[in-house]
Order: C-alpha cells, then structure tokens, then sequence
C-alpha cells in the first residue's frame, strides 16, 4: 500500500483552489484529508464563513472514505433502494452535496479526498477539480 497522503500534495491542491476561487471573485474554504478522512489541511479565505470550513471538511471526508465525489455520493444517497437505510445514519459525517472529490493516484488508490465550501454546489465542485488538477503530477 502506498504511503499517506503527503502535506506537500494536500497543501498545494488547497492552495491551487484558493487561488482559482480568488480569481473567480468566490470566497471558498477548502479541507484535504487523508484516505481515512483525518484532516491534513484547511484553508480558508478571508469572507468565507463558518459553515464554509465545516461543509468543505464533510465534502472531503466523503469523497475520502468513500471514493467517489460527493455529487456521486449524492446521487446514490437519493436512490430509493437507499431509503430503507440512508447513509448518514451509518456515518453521520457523510455530505451528500457537490464539492467533494477523491484524490486517487495513477493506479486507482483512493489517497485522501478534497472539499470545497462556500459558493454554490456546482463552483465547488468545478473548484475541487482544479485542485486535483494542480497535483495530478504527483500522484503516479
């Protein structure tokens, strides 16, 4: 198995987001974890709120743990086959909502995942993306 999630690797994907997000004009807050979902990084930008740096830590704790982005997980969730046992009462920190993404290497290993809070679900997402994009080279 591969090592953890390196600081290195989770600094430079949160701060790739800080920045797409300023030039964007968005106020964002962004959390990496490990595979495990412990957080390795937070970054929050000046304006973003409270439930920015709370949601942005769920986001990436869910696509961590369970390998998917979050709009996935959102998706599967709303099934109606999930119904009978939703997931949030399996794991109450599970975040059915886009902004959320696994950091996955080369060959397939889920490493730790990426979320972003603070502006709307879809700029989230599109954001946690652009963090994933700034580290893909480190993560063969």
């Amino acid at each position: 198995m591969r090592e953890p999630l390196s600081y290195e690797i989770a600094r430079r994907a949160a701060e790739a987001v800080l920045d797409a997000a300023r030039a964007e004009g968005q106020r964002v807050c962004v959390s990496v974890t490990n595979r495990s979902g412990i957080t390795k990084v937070v970054l929050s930008d000046d304006g973003a709120g409270p439930i920015a740096v709370e949601t942005s830590r769920l986001k990436a704790y869910t696509a961590a743990v369970t390998g998917m982005s979050t709009a996935e997980f959102a998706r599967l969730a709303a099934e109606p086959v999930m119904q009978a046992c939703p997931p949030h009462l399996v794991d109450r920190q599970l975040h059915p909502v886009p902004g959320g993404c696994p950091i996955v290497t080369d060959d397939g290993e889920v490493i730790g995942g990426i979320g972003v809070g603070g502006a709307p679900g879809d700029v989230d997402a599109r954001l946690a993306s652009e963090g994933l994009k700034s580290v893909s080279m480190l993560l063969a």
